[in-house]
């Protein structure tokens, strides 16, 4: 998709964040400090992203440890069985979840419809937005019309710009029409990510 930038979200100079052509490649750890409890959490590849993405937004962009829900469920029904999809980073302001994270190797493109598929099926309302990082990059999603808006970590807004968004509201509600073609992108995203998981996950 093509980047388009919003006009309300000023970019800000990131100072953290390599980029892929910079980036070195460390030697990977046994375990990681998840940044929101000071736990030793076992090394996956998608912690060490979150991990990344999560310590940026509070250190770069005033979000709050509070402001964050990792792992949310999405469960609906594909193929005759109950299917568990989780969110791997949710924002939630005030009660309402703003932004909704996909935390992946590879490339961004690749994930955009997934991230998509999980802002419109998590709540009763299309959650605005969405973002996409393989820890060395980000994009940043409109997730009612499908756009990326925001390319960079510099593009993901800062809490308080969140907050003051004038297109953020009304929030847009779930199109029922469409609730099965969500979930069933989401439920082949999944099969392909962890096909053994995500069967155990559906009760097979």
């Amino acid at each position: 998709m093509r980047c388009k930038r919003p006009l309300s979200f000023h970019s800000a100079s990131v100072t953290n964040i390599p980029t892929t052509e910079d980036a070195e490649r460390p030697e990977l750890p046994d375990r990681l400090i998840d940044c929101l409890t000071g736990h030793e959490i076992p090394f996956s590849n998608r912690d060490n992203i979150r991990q990344k993405a999560l310590k940026y937004l509070i250190d770069e962009k005033g979000y709050s440890k509070e402001d964050f829900v990792i792992d949310r469920e999405i469960k609906f029904h594909a193929d005759g069985r109950q299917v568990t999809s989780t969110v791997d980073i949710s924002i939630i302001l005030g009660k309402i979840t703003f932004m909704l994270w996909k935390c992946s190797s590879g490339s961004l493109v690749s994930r955009e419809r997934q991230i998509l598929a999980s802002a419109r099926l998590l709540e009763e309302y299309i959650v605005p937005f969405a973002a996409v990082t393989n820890g060395l990059d980000a994009e940043l999603l409109d997730a009612v019309t499908g756009d990326v808006i925001g390319c960079g970590f510099a593009s993901i807004p800062k809490k308080e710009e969140m907050l003051k968004n004038p297109g953020v509201f009304p929030l847009k509600p779930v199109n029922k029409e469409k609730l099965s073609i969500e979930q069933r992108i989401l439920y082949t995203y999944d099969a392909i990510s962890c096909p053994t998981a995500c069967d155990n996950r559906a009760g097979k």
